[in-house]
């Protein structure tokens, strides 16, 4: 949720983001409830963090940079704290460039099927 809400505001394409992650992690409904509560008020990303272990790490960061990205670009700030993220959890700067390939392919990659159907 921080890193949606690090440019300042939380666009319908990153609510959208969050919902399809949660649906594709078959969150519990009522720990959806939570989360969506979080988007009009995010919490701080360090108590966030602070629940993560290191196995999930990698995966936080690449779903983190997905959402950043989904409204079309990557905002300063969104890339400072996914930085700052990386640091928290201790873990390579490297994964997160890892991250940002992965978004960039998948995102290509959809668009490739959008101009297929065109």
């Amino acid at each position: 949720m921080a890193v949606a809400a690090a440019d300042g505001a939380i666009v319908a394409e990153e609510a959208a983001c969050v919902e399809s992650i949660m649906g594709a992690v078959m969150l519990h409904p009522e720990a959806r409830a939570g989360l969506r509560n979080q988007l009009t008020d995010p919490p701080l990303w360090s108590a966030s963090l602070a629940e993560i272990d290191g196995k999930h790490a990698r995966a936080v960061l690449f779903l983190a940079a997905y959402v950043a990205a989904v409204d079309g670009d990557y905002d300063d700030e969104e890339v400072r704290l996914l930085r700052q993220m990386c640091e928290a959890l201790e873990v390579s700067t490297d994964v997160l460039d890892d991250a940002f390939t992965w978004v960039e392919s998948g995102l290509n990659w959809m668009a490739s099927l959008h101009e297929n159907t065109a």
